[in-house]
């Protein structure tokens, strides 16, 4: 048998982004595997776009880790 690790094709690990003096994601891990569906839903302004725009790279976090599998 052979064992083979799923890689993420984005990863995040403790990830903290704030507008000024308001947190919007606080310490935010997750992975996303290929293949998988995601939903982000929330309410207005509680960091949806913020974790989209961090995800794809177009923002970057004020502190925490992002990995994304090379395309």
């Amino acid at each position: 048998m052979r064992y083979c690790e799923v890689v993420p094709i984005v990863a995040l690990d403790s990830v903290c982004h704030a507008y000024g003096h308001v947190p919007l994601l606080d310490e935010v891990s997750l992975r996303i595997e290929a293949g998988e569906r995601v939903a982000l839903i929330g309410r207005n302004g509680t960091g949806k776009s913020t974790l989209r725009q961090i995800l794809d790279g177009d923002l970057a976090p004020d502190s925490g880790t992002v990995w994304r599998q090379r395309r």
